[in-house]
């Protein structure tokens, strides 16, 4: 090789070290491009996957609080059932007790009806003997002043 070659080989030789340091450097901006949204989807699905946990959270107390108001709703249509079916007995009891009234009130109307025309017939039965009684004291009166 002559001595002239070697300039130019060494000339070619830094202008493909820099081609390839370019090369490089632009793969490095290109990997650590690919590295920063690679951090940012993970922030985010870290982010979402927290949200996502809350919401969880969240909803199981939802859950666990409508358990509990269904358990107490139960526990009001079961005492509400009882105090229906209890009523429903007292209210039967009652119906029977006012038949039974009422029948003693007609046995009873009857009776003073009875009573009521014994009384106005004894009354009748009185004043006719009250006119007659009447009567004779006059003739008394009568025959006394002879």
């Amino acid at each position: 090789m002559t001595m002239r070659a070697i300039p130019i080989i060494n000339a070619i030789g830094c202008v493909v070290l820099t081609g390839f340091i370019f090369y490089q450097w632009n793969d490095g901006i290109a990997i650590q491009r690919k590295l920063e949204h690679s951090n940012k989807v993970a922030r985010e699905e870290a982010s979402g996957r927290i949200e996502a946990e809350k919401r969880n959270r969240r909803l199981e107390a939802d859950i666990d609080g409508l358990k509990a108001s269904i358990d107490s709703i139960r526990e009001a249509s079961d005492t509400a059932t009882a105090t229906l079916a209890e009523r429903t007995g007292q209210a039967d009891a009652l119906a029977t007790n006012l038949a039974q009234t009422q029948e003693q009130l007609k046995t009873w109307e009857e009776a003073v009806k009875v009573r009521d025309a014994k009384i106005t017939e004894l009354n009748s039965n009185l004043v006719a003997t009250r006119r007659r009684l009447d009567a004779a004291v006059e003739e008394l009166k009568k025959a006394g002043a002879r």
